[in-house]
């Protein structure tokens, strides 16, 4: 700090002294870039209110929250599946919606030494922290109205990101289920 830099790279931010050494840091005009971890991008503000953070103050200083995680894709030994009506209920599908859909499942081969996968690929959730979100944040709104309002602000959730590399033939299902919450899709 005593180099007056504008950028500051802080690897991981596990106690409330880091914590609140990085939010003085980004108040006070230094574009700070963290890592935290938490199971998706709104417990990363739980988490810096846990570790003695005033959400006021937190709000203040943040621009956007990234979660990602890393989902494996299929080898090109892919083989095409139709899903019952049950499996597609469990994974938060609609079977209406998607009952005629071609999906994939992992087969094996030499090519993947018989994983049925061949390299990972990022998920990404990104949340613009806006004026909207600050102001709703500091009122104490339920994260699950949060989530409403990032996602009319066009958010794409890690569920709906891991879904949308299935229907693509990308990854599976299974996948996607074990790298995400299930939850319903809109």
């Amino acid at each position: 700090m005593r180099h007056d830099p504008d950028k500051i790279l802080v690897g991981e931010i596990r106690d409330a002294e880091t914590a609140q050494i990085a939010l003085q840091s980004a108040l006070t005009g230094h574009l700070v870039f963290t890592t935290v971890h938490a199971n998706s991008s709104f417990e990363v503000i739980n988490r810096f209110v846990h570790m003695g953070i005033e959400p006021y103050n937190l709000m203040a200083a943040l621009n956007c929250i990234v979660a990602q995680r890393l989902i494996r894709t299929l080898c090109e030994c892919k083989e095409p599946i139709r899903l019952s009506e049950d499996r597609l209920v469990e994974s938060g599908l609609d079977p209406g919606r998607f009952a005629n859909h071609v999906f994939y499942e992992a087969k094996g081969c030499e090519l993947c030494k018989g994983t049925g996968y061949r390299g990972r690929k990022a998920i990404v959730e990104l949340i613009e922290v806006n004026d909207d979100i600050r102001e709703g944040f500091v009122q104490r709104m339920p994260i699950s109205e949060l989530k409403k309002l990032a996602a009319r602000q066009g958010t794409t959730f890690l569920r709906r990101a891991a879904v949308d590399e299935v229907l693509s033939g990308v990854t599976t299902l299974r996948e996607a289920n074990r790298v995400t919450f299930i939850e319903p899709l809109d």
